[in-house]
C-alpha cells in the first residue's frame, strides 16, 4: 500500500510538471506552429488601451486592457498564455455592477512580447510595477484583483506588496510557490527508489487544455491561445513561476485575499484532501482573519470552465463581504 501510495504521488508530480513546463518548454521548440490570432476574438466587447509598462519602451504594452461596465473597479488578469477571452463569463456576470478591467498580458495570447529592455527585474515584476502604475493612472479607488493561475500569483504578489494600493485580491488556482510543490514532489519521488514512469514530453496543447479543463467546450480557446503565445515570454514566465516563493511576504498582505482552489488538480493520481493541504499549507501566512479560502471539488485548473455557477456565487459573496457589492 505504502509503495502505491509514492507511484500514485510520483504521476501525479509527473503530471503536473508536466502540465506547467510543456506549455514553455514546448512552446520554445515548436515556436513556427504559432498561429497569430487576435487575442480579443471571443473577449466581450469594450474600450481597449495598451498600457506601456517602462518609458524607454513606450511603444511596447505591459498588457492590453478592455473596460466595460460602471461601478466600484475590478481588475481580472489571466494566466500563463492565457487572454482575456477566459474571463468572457465572468465580466458579463459582473458589468452591471462594476467597472470591469480585463488584462491580456503582453507576449500572451497574441499580444506583442515586451522586450528585455523592459523587464530588468522579471517579467512578473514588470506586470506587477505596470498594474501599480494604471491604478494610479487611472486613478483607481482601491480595486479589487481577480487573478487566475500566474494572474492568481499576480493579485497575492499585489495583496503581499501593495496593500495600499487594493482593496482585496481573489486568487483563482494560483500558487505562492509553485517551485516548492515540485520540490516537494521531487524529493518523494527519490525517497521511494522506484523509477519515475515515462513522461510525455510532446507538445500537444488539446491535450494539455484537456487536463486542464473539463469542459470539452473550452478546449479549443485555451489551446488557442496556448499556439499564440511568445514562446520565449511563455518560457521565461514559467521559469520565473517555478523559482519564486511568495509565502513569506504573505504575512504582510493588510487586504482580504480569496482562495479558490480546483481539486480535481492532479486527479486521478492525488486525491481531494491532499490537493486542499496543498493550498492551506502555501497559504498559512496570510493573516488568519483575512484568509478565505473555498474549493471546487469537480474542477480542474480552469475553474470559470468547470465551475462557471459556483465561482461566480463565491466572488459575488466575497465582494459583498469585503463591501465591493451593490
Amino acid at each position: 500500500m505504502k509503495n502505491n501510495a509514492l507511484v500514485l504521488s510520483r504521476r501525479h508530480a509527473i503530471a503536473l510538471r508536466n502540465v506547467a513546463f510543456s506549455i514553455s518548454l514546448a512552446l520554445a521548440a515548436t515556436s513556427a506552429l504559432a498561429m497569430p490570432t487576435s487575442a480579443s476574438a471571443n473577449a466581450p466587447q469594450a474600450n481597449q488601451v495598451n498600457v506601456s509598462g517602462d518609458a524607454t519602451t513606450a511603444a511596447i504594452a505591459a498588457f492590453k486592457v478592455e473596460v466595460s461596465g460602471n461601478g466600484p473597479a475590478l481588475i481580472l488578469i489571466p494566466g500563463l498564455a492565457s487572454s482575456s477571452a477566459v474571463w468572457k463569463e465572468t465580466v458579463a456576470a459582473l458589468q452591471d455592477r462594476y467597472q470591469v478591467h480585463v488584462l491580456t498580458l503582453a507576449g500572451l495570447a497574441g499580444t506583442k512580447a515586451l522586450p528585455n529592455s523592459a523587464m530588468s527585474k522579471g517579467f512578473i515584476a514588470a506586470q506587477e510595477q505596470a498594474i501599480v502604475d494604471y491604478i494610479a493612472k487611472q486613478q483607481l479607488h482601491k480595486p479589487v484583483v481577480i487573478g487566475h493561475s500566474l494572474g492568481g500569483f499576480l493579485a497575492l504578489s499585489l495583496a503581499a506588496n501593495h496593500s495600499d494600493k487594493i482593496g482585496a485580491a481573489i486568487n483563482v488556482d494560483g500558487l505562492p510557490a509553485l517551485g516548492a510543490m515540485f520540490a516537494e514532489a521531487q524529493a518523494n519521488m527519490q525517497k521511494s527508489g522506484n523509477p519515475p514512469p515515462p513522461q510525455n514530453t510532446g507538445f500537444d496543447p488539446m491535450a494539455m487544455a484537456k487536463n486542464m479543463a473539463n469542459n470539452a467546450e473550452w478546449h479549443t480557446q485555451i489551446a488557442k491561445d496556448m499556439m499564440s503565445s511568445d514562446p520565449m515570454t511563455s518560457g521565461r514566465t514559467m521559469s520565473e513561476l517555478a523559482s519564486k516563493d511568495l509565502r513569506p511576504a504573505l504575512s504582510n498582505v493588510r487586504v482580504p485575499v480569496l482562495t479558490l482552489g480546483a481539486l480535481q488538480n492532479g486527479a486521478p493520481y492525488t486525491p481531494a484532501e491532499q490537493v486542499q493541504a496543498t493550498y492551506e499549507k502555501q497559504l498559512a501566512n496570510i493573516p488568519k482573519n483575512l484568509n478565505h479560502m473555498a474549493f471546487a471539488k469537480d474542477s480542474k485548473h480552469f475553474i470559470m470552465a468547470d465551475a462557471p455557477a459556483w465561482m461566480q456565487q463565491q466572488i459575488n459573496e466575497f465582494l459583498k463581504l469585503v463591501g465591493s457589492g451593490k
